[in-house]
């Protein structure tokens, strides 16, 4: 019976983490150990996790969330280390099925669960359901696209020998890249829609908006290939013709989610507006490098 240790990366976390917490401690496979992972908090997260059985252990300053996976993994006592958002609350069965699929095969690395939006109080959060799923839905699957890493369990001494996340990266695409890194040395995944979490997760619409931005984000060349070339490109070829594209055919023609139309149009634009502030700041970012 494989000992688990677990990490939840925080950053201001506090109408979440005692529930995180409180689910994980109701699982039906035992947990050796959690790991709270504060990553600069400026609220009440370090008080309230302190509440429970858990270590804490903290970033002096916000460093972005694949420098906390990072802290997790090097920090966790076991070889199988779990992870959970912690605006995510298990199902009380979810590292039982985990760890099911982990001991099939020695070169499975990584088992993932599903990801079910809880919350759909608001326009964003209803949108992000439909648009901004963050599972692999209805069936098992045996080496996805990637595996999301808002819920997994996963072998320590993979993510050593494939080099840890990339703190780059900050907040998003780490485990895109993860995924992609496990897959080349010859390792193998499985997504598990029986192991069940509950996204807690409330958005507005300049939230929903600058999380959308933010996923586009990890993929952008570096700041010296951030040009108004680039710009025009992204503005035309990714954001209108690409993204609006999609979701409006996702919403009229696949859904037939007719209200949520306007918020479809909303997106390029707001799209284009930071990506154009992304421009101005490369160029300040230029200037300043020449006359330093």
């Amino acid at each position: 019976m494989p000992k688990i240790s677990l990490y939840i990366p925080s950053f201001n976390v506090e109408n979440y983490i005692a529930r995180c917490i409180e689910g994980i401690l109701n699982q039906t496979y035992p947990v050796d150990e959690i790991l709270v992972i504060d990553d600069g908090s400026q609220d009440g997260t370090v008080e309230i996790a302190e509440q429970y059985p858990v270590r804490i252990i903290k970033h002096e300053v916000n460093k972005g969330l694949s420098a906390a996976r990072n802290t997790g993994f090097r920090n966790a006592s076991n070889e199988w280390v779990a992870s959970l958002d912690a605006d995510c609350v298990a199902d009380s069965h979810w590292l039982e099925k985990l760890v099911a699929s982990l001991e099939e095969d020695e070169k499975i690395a990584v088992a993932g669960g599903r990801l079910v939006e809880a919350i759909q109080e608001s326009w964003a959060d209803r949108w992000r359901k439909v648009h901004m799923t963050q599972d692999w839905g209805d069936n098992r699957l045996y080496n996805p696209p990637f595996m999301y890493g808002n819920n997994s369990l996963v072998r320590k001494s993979v993510v050593e020998e494939v080099g840890w996340f990339n703190e780059k990266l900050r907040t998003n695409g780490e485990d895109v890249d993860m995924s992609k890194r496990i897959y080349e040395k010859g390792y193998h995944a499985v997504y598990e829609p029986g192991a069940i979490v509950n996204h807690l997760r409330h958005d507005s619409i300049p939230s929903i908006l600058d999380t959308y931005w933010r996923y586009l984000r990890f993929s952008y060349p570096t700041y010296k290939d951030i040009t108004f070339k680039w710009f025009l490109h992204n503005a035309y070829f990714v954001h209108l013709k690409g993204v609006l594209i999609s979701l409006l055919y996702r919403d009229l023609k696949q859904n037939k989610n007719y209200h949520f139309i306007w918020l479809d149009l909303l997106v390029p634009w707001y799209l284009t507006y930071r990506n154009f502030k992304l421009l101005l700041e490369t160029k300040n970012k230029g200037r300043e490098t020449m006359e330093g």
